[in-house]
């Protein structure tokens, strides 16, 4: 009996001696091309790894899709503090220092003709526990006879430090310069710096505020030098009138904080307005320019207004004889919970003697005597 079938069945049974259906060859060709270009793509890939083991040079090579699968011994040193570099795809390594929109812009980037394929940009790499680490970043692919992206390769060039002397450089001058303007203040500015930078390490070392690490003490041993910044634009009869000022005069000296934000407004780091604008905030709200009070004083000026208090009451005025550390402590832990935040005077009870000893480190031997009174640019305490 032969056997019945239904239609369509008939495509069902393949003999083998039949020629092949025209979509299998396709279907076969395609598989062919494909690992021709796959074995392409791995002869270009280790011959860009051959010619990247440089050890003195951060290179980074990733497969057209984007897999890490080669890094430099540079490469792995210079973010071992910051990453955990595998053989997984570049962006779920290095997430953190793109936004999203910034990943899109960078894919289209490195996808496009017109665009050649690359892409380069300054990347900065931070860590709770590192500083802010800033590289030069290129990324550039690299082809299979010419026509087909095989892989990319990046450099990574350390730029940090450059970036940070430049930036430093340039409000260095403006400090210098308003130190011309207003030289009767000798290390009072480096003073400052220092007893901030110390509060601040004690700080991050008894993880009291989240808000503070590396970067953080780095930028406040800086920044609170130019806590007065805005005294360059101070008028000179008010700035260098003897003896005291008139109500009027006062309010003048007083926008110092309102030109210090002005002047530092390019600043990256918005530290550095907070210190010029708030640095005579009180705790209670009785201070300037806007009456902020408590948590509203951001972290930073609150730590500079006990450094910058604590050093005019070290220093001979015509209006005071110079204070003894005692004498300075007892006066600042009065003030706690009225001039000064409660907690960082705690802080600053524990490590007072820090205090003191920068200050006979850089104190003013030589300086002359300043013959304005300004007593009441600090506070009631002085």
């Amino acid at each position: 009996m032969q056997k019945q079938t239904t239609p369509g069945m008939e495509k069902q049974i393949h003999d083998p001696r039949d020629p092949p259906d025209i979509t299998e060859l396709d279907s076969l060709e395609d598989d062919l091309v494909e690992k021709e270009s796959s074995l392409s793509c791995e002869q270009e890939i280790q011959t860009m790894i051959q010619l990247a083991k440089n050890p003195n040079t951060a290179q980074m090579i990733l497969d057209r899709n984007f897999v890490v699968v080669y890094s430099s011994p540079k490469t792995e040193l210079l973010f071992k503090d910051y990453y955990k570099i595998a053989k997984k795809p570049f962006f779920n390594i290095f997430n953190q220092p793109f936004r999203t929109n910034e990943i899109r812009e960078l894919l289209i980037s490195l996808k496009s003709w017109e665009r050649g394929y690359s892409w380069s940009g300054t990347l900065m790499h931070k860590t709770q526990t590192t500083r802010t680490m800033i590289t030069r970043t290129s990324i550039n692919p690299f082809f299979t006879n010419g026509t087909e992206i095989a892989g990319f390769i990046l450099f990574f060039e350390d730029v940090t430090r450059r970036y940070n002397e430049r930036l430093r450089s340039t409000f260095s001058s403006i400090l210098e310069a308003a130190k011309l303007k207003d030289n009767d203040t000798g290390l009072h500015n480096e003073r400052v710096s220092y007893y901030s930078k110390k509060m601040s390490s004690y700080l991050y070392k008894q993880r009291l505020y989240p808000q503070i690490d590396p970067d953080f003490i780095e930028d406040i041993g800086f920044l609170a030098a130019m806590h007065d910044v805005g005294k360059i634009g101070t008028p000179d009869y008010i700035l260098q009138k003897p003896g005291k000022l008139t109500e009027l005069e006062w309010e003048i000296m007083r926008e110092h904080t309102i030109n210090g934000t002005f002047i530092l407004s390019s600043y990256p780091n918005p530290m550095a307005k907070e210190i010029a604008l708030s640095h005579h905030e009180w705790w209670n709200g009785n201070g300037y320019p806007f009456k902020l009070e408590g948590d509203m004083i951001p972290l930073s000026a609150r730590i500079v207004t006990i450094a910058d208090v604590y050093d005019a009451l070290r220093m001979k005025r015509t209006y005071k004889e110079e204070f003894t550390h005692e004498e300075t402590v007892s006066k600042i832990q009065a003030a706690s919970g009225v001039q000064f935040d409660p907690a960082l005077v705690e802080v600053f009870m524990h490590i007072n003697r820090d205090f003191d000893e920068i200050w006979n480190l850089l104190r003013d031997n030589n300086h002359n005597e300043d013959s304005r009174a300004r007593e009441q640019e600090y506070s009631d305490i002085i």
